[in-house]
């Protein structure tokens, strides 16, 4: 026995437990054990009034509200339409609609049994059976499986217990027995279907921590499959010591106002709550430190009422409930559950450009209510993506950490691939997300939706004042496809001549399929006669704003406006040297080639393929002052049909050159 001022010390500490224990948050499951003393289905028990049960229904209700349980194991339950009284004019008082009950017979001589009742919306219970054990009662199991929890590891099986009572040798030995069937039971019990975790609960009657009874399930054995653990670690002789004061849990009254209590005050522990080693490996599913509760006990009333003075546990009505309703108080532990990852199920890193080294933030994080265990896991990408390497954890209720999920962005095409998560996710120890994307190559400025030119003409011609028409300029993105970055037309500059702007003003745009117009103003008002006058048009592009998106190369239109002086023609200006664009073009069968000459000249007009070599010549020699057109009828020098394809005009003569696309049709 410790001395005097190791037990004041260890109530101290014991009370300070408590008190800590009770300010504790939101749990994940809690778990109790109570021996309700004889609970009677009003009017139907065994020589006693209905108003024996009734008159207990609201203390009753007093101490569960504040207890709270997820699972609730009752001794002396004493049928099933007692357990169905607890559930409605208790439990569903409470909270309707929140619990399921069963009982099981704890002696078939007799109607006392277990009744165990649970939330359903935190767990499923089931697999009820018995276990003859050699002492006056059985021992109840169930097989408890919280929501949302789909493999054995987050499951555990209830073991109820109401061991022989009495303090002397033979009720020892009936416990002895008792306890060692029990062991042996659960060391053979086969654990791949249900699981390695189990809680053995109930009104044991064991009167110190030297008992056998004790000892059978404490043990180091040969199979430790059914090892208990006692988390308050008690080996003594604890009857009647006020060292273990705050762990007592009968009885809480000593002078005693309810029929069937022993009365004395609170000297003895009865009641426990041991589990399984697997429940105390800090890995999974597990005790939580600290969590085991006397309900109602703040040490400080030892072998006397426990609302005697302030109850410094739970409160004067409280206290008031567990003195009068009952002949033990309940005992309740909080379980974490396992980690639950929380990560989608398919991941998309959108698109990139090639060349670029696109990431995209992945979000994993701890789904498990709290206290849970933490979750621990890897990351590892396929070939064509990247993820960081080593161990990550994430914590129940913190924030999900997030990871920058690579993808290799050297070749164009559609990518797809996989990220897998492994964790020690009890249900799902390797999650596979799917990962997708895609590469784009650069976008392509270009002044012809055929080829890529990037520098072109806009001739607005010989004109007389006031008679300038605006022209137009069209951009495309060349070759333009889903596997093809936009094109982004973000400035426009003129330098050179002043004379030249954009119509409207510049308005930036960004292409994919469709090009955009800018039509192209010349202002001649105040320019000299017989004056040309030129400048350039710059256009500035870039890919459209994804990883890899770089500058490209810009666009130059060269301008040319000549105003001419003297009297105007007809339609408002004079024969001016000019060549005009084909037409049609592209063309099936053939197109018109048309030119002005002021005065006589030698002119050179031929049709060029794509390599630079002479299809045909249309005119090589010197013609008259006037309008010239000539029909071209897509054939070569020999007469034959020319393939389809890309040709070019070149039209020549002194003081003008020009070249002009032309596209043939099949």
């Amino acid at each position: 026995m410790a001395p005097e001022p190791v037990r004041a010390t260890a109530r101290f500490a014991s009370a300070l437990a408590l008190l800590i224990l009770l300010a504790t948050p939101a749990h994940a499951l809690k778990v109790a054990t109570w021996n309700v003393m004889g609970y009677e289905n009003p009017g139907e028990g065994p020589g006693l009034p209905s108003a024996y049960i009734t008159a207990r229904q609201a203390n009753f209700r007093t101490v569960m509200a504040a207890l709270d349980p997820d699972v609730i194991v009752t001794e002396e339950m004493n049928s099933a339409a007692a357990a169905d009284s607890f559930k409605l004019d208790v439990l569903d008082n409470l909270a309707p609609g929140v619990w399921a009950r069963q009982w099981v017979s704890a002696n078939t001589t007799s109607g006392e049994g277990f009744g165990v009742f649970w939330k359903t919306a935190k767990v499923a219970v089931s697999n009820f059976s018995t276990i003859a054990t050699g002492g006056p009662r059985n021992t109840f199991v169930s097989l408890v499986k919280p929501v949302g929890y789909v493999k054995n590891g987050a499951w555990f099986r209830l073991y109820a217990v109401h061991m022989k009572a009495g303090d002397d040798p033979t009720s020892a030995t009936t416990r002895n027995t008792e306890a060692g069937n029990l062991r042996t039971t659960i060391n053979t019990t086969p654990t791949t279907s249900v699981g390695p975790n189990f809680i053995v609960s109930g009104d044991t009657n064991i009167y110190d921590g030297t008992e056998g009874a004790y000892l059978r399930l404490t043990e180091s054995q040969t199979s430790n499959v059914g090892r208990s653990v006692d988390y308050l670690s008690m080996p003594a002789y604890w009857h009647q010591d006020g060292a273990y004061a705050a762990y007592f849990t009968q009885c809480p009254c000593n002078s005693c106002t309810t029929t069937g209590q022993s009365g004395g005050g609170l000297d003895d522990r009865f009641d426990l709550a041991l589990t399984s080693s697997s429940l105390q490996d800090g890995a999974g599913m597990d005790y939580v430190t600290g969590s085991y509760t006397p309900f109602g006990n703040d040490g400080q009333h030892f072998n006397t009422d426990i609302n005697s003075g302030t109850n410094y546990a739970v409160g004067s009505v409280i206290a008031n409930a567990l003195h009068d309703v009952a002949d033990h108080i309940p005992v309740m532990i909080t379980l974490q559950l396992p980690a639950k990852y929380s990560a989608p199920s398919q991941f998309a890193l959108g698109d990139a450009i090639v060349g670029g080294s696109p990431t995209q933030n992945l979000s994993v994080g701890n789904a498990a209510p709290t206290p849970a265990a933490t979750l621990s896991y890897t990351l590892a990408a396929s070939t064509g993506f990247t993820a960081p390497a080593g161990t990550f954890t994430a914590a129940a209720g913190a924030g999900a950490n997030t990871h920058a999920i690579g993808m290799d962005a050297g070749v164009v095409g559609v990518k797809s691939g996989t990220l897998t998560l492994a964790s020690n996710d009890n249900d799902t120890t390797s999650k596979v997300i799917a990962l997708s994307g895609r590469v784009l190559a650069h976008a392509s400025p270009s002044l012809d939706s055929l080829v890529v030119l990037t520098a072109g003409d806009l001739d607005f011609g010989d004109r007389a004042t006031g008679s300038f028409p605006d022209s137009s300029v069209r951009i495309v993105n060349q070759g333009w496809g889903t596997l093809q970055a936009q094109l982004q037309v973000s400035g426009a500059a003129v330098t050179g001549e002043e004379r030249f702007s954009i119509a409207g003003g510049f308005s930036p745009a960004t292409l994919g399929a469709t090009g955009a117009t800018w039509n192209v103003h010349f202002d001649d008002s105040g320019a000299a006669g017989d004056s040309t006058y030129t400048g350039t048009l710059t256009f500035t592009t870039a890919d459209e704003a994804l990883p890899g998106a770089t500058a490209l190369a810009p666009v130059t239109v060269a301008l040319r406006a000549r105003v001419l002086g003297g009297t105007t023609a007809v339609g408002g200006y004079r024969l001016a040297l000019r060549f005009l664009p084909p037409r049609p073009n592209p063309l099936r069968g053939g197109t018109v080639l048309a030119f002005d000459l002021p005065s006589a000249a030698a002119v050179s007009l031929g049709i060029y393929d794509l390599g630079g070599r002479r299809v045909t010549s249309l005119v090589e020699g010197s013609l008259g002052a006037g309008h010239h057109s000539l029909r071209w009828n897509a054939h070569d020098d020999a007469g034959r049909t020319v393939p389809a394809g890309l040709y070019f005009v070149r039209f020549a003569t002194p003081g003008l050159t020009r070249t002009s696309r032309l596209v043939v049709l099949l």
